[in-house]
């Protein structure tokens, strides 16, 4: 699994893949800081994608239309360090997949779990096993 971490603190990211990763997830993690670099990350492939909410080059909400854009079936999770109603509320609107605080390690991984089983490498497999084999 490849999931794509937008975060504007370095060590924030890193202790998020630290902490999936101890949890007992296997994934490979790709830390971008920038409307720029997440394109960048999606065209070489996302299973994933997990955003800060707020950011001072970009919002978390800025992130999910980006990759809305690029594909709107790749699971999308919003994290923060503190719980805001207003952004409970309008990541709920927006369909995103989770919201949680960044300490809730349990909540997280629960989510990046479930993504597996909606990102597009997975449909892409699960559609290829789909086809009838072709006759001759």
């Amino acid at each position: 699994m490849r999931i794509v971490l937008v975060e504007d603190d370095a060590d924030d990211a890193e202790l998020i893949s630290l902490q999936l990763t101890d949890a007992g997830l296997r994934a490979r993690f790709v830390h971008v800081q920038s409307p720029s670099e997440l394109r960048t990350a999606l065209q070489v492939g996302a299973d994933m994608v997990v955003s800060d909410v707020s950011m001072p080059a970009f919002s978390g909400f800025d992130a999910l239309a980006i990759v809305r854009e690029f594909d709107p079936a790749i699971p999308f999770v919003l994290v923060s360090g503190a719980h805001e109603d207003d952004v409970a509320a309008r990541a709920a609107a927006l369909r995103v997949q989770a919201y949680h605080l960044k300490e809730d390690v349990a909540g997280l991984l629960h989510a990046v779990r479930q993504a597996p089983r909606m990102s597009p490498s997975c449909r892409e497999a699960a559609a290829a096993h789909e086809r009838p084999a072709l006759e001759n």
